[in-house]
């Protein structure tokens, strides 16, 4: 019988589903736009970018699995009716977490390697149940995104959502503790919060096997009787998609905003960083910045009026180390300041073509987030004492080769581009652990295809050692002007 593994994308702006075949040749793919973030709008999404040859082939065994935005918070009532949110995971509950920051379970937590700050779930749970009681009553489960698709493909309408399990990555935001064996929820910030741990689903490896799909919903995409399996977080999916398997990998995910990850074997706690579970081994230790590509992407479309792609033809027209200096958002990852707004400094008046000046302001915002991966690179190599020769990348923020070339040559490495497909990300865990495959290597070997390899310009990477100094110590000098 022939098999078909599906990977299904819940972004923040699409939905993309990817179909691939046993030995990893990608066989369809489907995308949707989502015009506003309400489960019924996700739904309608994904039942218009499932594939034709989904739902043509009715013989066919499908495997299905999930992944979707980290920290999205959902609230279903018995039957997986939605009655509260979703509330996105970028959403900020400033009021609440100010009056709870200080708390002994959410230091004990971080020192476990797991964030709470504004936008964590725990905190928007807390703000309905002292605002909206009447609906924290009714809340049989909070839950993830992935979990909500998972469900509502397993169990069929009107009936009761009795055996909800969500996975170990999606349940980190919600706050587990990762160190213990298996991982559980960490009941003391449930206990002085005051919410009811009993609305929390069980945990679930990622890629364990849920059941097959019987609702009337999966029967209308074409899913009817496919076998479900658990999902992860969109920033994991990227991340193994991206190469990052073994021990001592490196993936940075570029896109609206990055997300650098590597492959650990232990816990080494540090401000900038939190944890997961990794689906196959150890841990994946990373972070999330602020809006780094979506910056790039409002800057060239708002303010110099014309598309990223045509701006980025001037790039390669600037001399390297002309770059002003940019500094991304700094609201989230490394620093977690809201102070740090983004900021260009040291233009110059020129006597220069119009084509040179904006392929300036383009070429330094590329350059300050690349500086900002490259500072994560760094502090992966002295926590871990781990000092790689490659990088991969995933994401859209990967297709400009100038881009690519600048990043090799201030990271000093190779990079190794596996473009902007995550659905690899969400199928390998589900090969392992089911074993599909007997072993981890031959599952990379048939599903990891990189599209290119970029080597390092020594020539760039001398010009950008001086940037590469300066970047961090100047961007925290912002927050004094911030504060002034």
């Amino acid at each position: 019988m022939k098999q078909l593994f599906i990977g299904i994308d819940l972004g923040s702006s699409g939905i993309r589903v990817e179909v691939y075949d046993i030995e990893g040749n990608l066989v369809a793919m489907g995308k949707e736009s989502i015009h506003n973030q309400t489960c019924e709008e996700w739904l309608r999404a994904l039942e218009a970018s499932v594939p034709n040859i989904v739902k043509e082939c009715t013989d066919c065994e499908k495997h299905v699995s999930v992944t979707s935005t980290s920290g999205t918070l959902i609230g279903v009532n018995r039957y997986g009716e939605v009655i509260h949110g979703p509330i996105m995971y970028y959403e900020r509950i400033d009021e609440w977490y100010e009056k709870i920051k200080n708390y002994s379970s959410i230091k004990k937590l971080n020192e476990k390697g797991v964030k709470i700050d504004q936008t964590s779930p725990p905190v928007k749970i807390l703000k309905l149940k002292i605002e909206h009681h009447d609906i924290y009553s009714n809340v049989h489960w909070f839950i993830s995104p992935t979990t909500y698709l998972l469900y509502k493909l397993y169990y069929d309408e009107g009936e009761i959502w009795e055996d909800v399990y969500m996975d170990y990555t999606n349940a980190l935001k919600f706050g587990i503790d990762i160190t213990s064996s298996p991982p559980t929820w960490f009941y003391p910030l449930y206990d002085e919060l005051g919410i009811d741990a009993d609305k929390l689903p069980k945990l679930a490896p990622v890629g364990e096997a849920i059941g097959i799909a019987k609702s009337r919903f999966a029967e209308k995409i074409g899913l009817k009787n496919a076998r479900l399996y658990q999902g992860l977080t969109d920033g994991n999916a990227a991340a193994i998609a991206g190469g990052a398997i073994d021990i001592g990998d490196i993936n940075m995910y570029i896109g609206t905003t990055t997300v650098p990850k590597i492959v650990v074997d232990r816990i080494v706690t540090h401000p900038a960083l939190y944890y997961h579970i990794h689906p196959i081994k150890g841990y994946l230790a990373g972070s999330a910045t602020g809006f780094t590509g979506a910056f790039l992407s409002w800057y060239s479309e708002k303010v110099l009026g014309m598309p990223l792609d045509k701006a980025s033809e001037y790039v390669e027209k600037v001399k390297a180390g002309s770059e002003y200096m940019f500094f991304p958002y700094g609201d989230r990852g490394p620093t977690y300041n809201p102070l740090l707004e983004p900021a260009i400094t040291g233009i110059k008046i020129s006597d220069e073509p119009r084509e040179i000046l904006l392929g300036r302001f383009i070429r330094s915002i590329m350059l300050g987030i690349t500086l900002l991966e490259n500072y994560f690179i760094e502090l992966f190599r002295e926590l871990f004492s781990i000092d790689t020769n490659c990088v991969n990348l995933t994401g859209g923020g990967t297709k400009s080769k100038i881009w690519n070339k600048i990043r090799a040559s201030v990271y000093g490495k190779k990079i190794i581009v596996h473009g902007d497909l995550v659905g690899t990300g969400v199928i390998i865990p589900l090969l392992i652990r089911n074993r599909f495959y007997s072993s981890i290597d031959e599952v990379k070997r048939m599903f990891l295809k990189p599209i290119d390899t970029v080597e390092p310009d020594e020539a760039l990477v001398e010009v950008y050692r001086p940037y590469k100094d300066a970047f961090i110590r100047r961007w925290l000098k912002l927050q004094d002007l911030y504060r002034a």
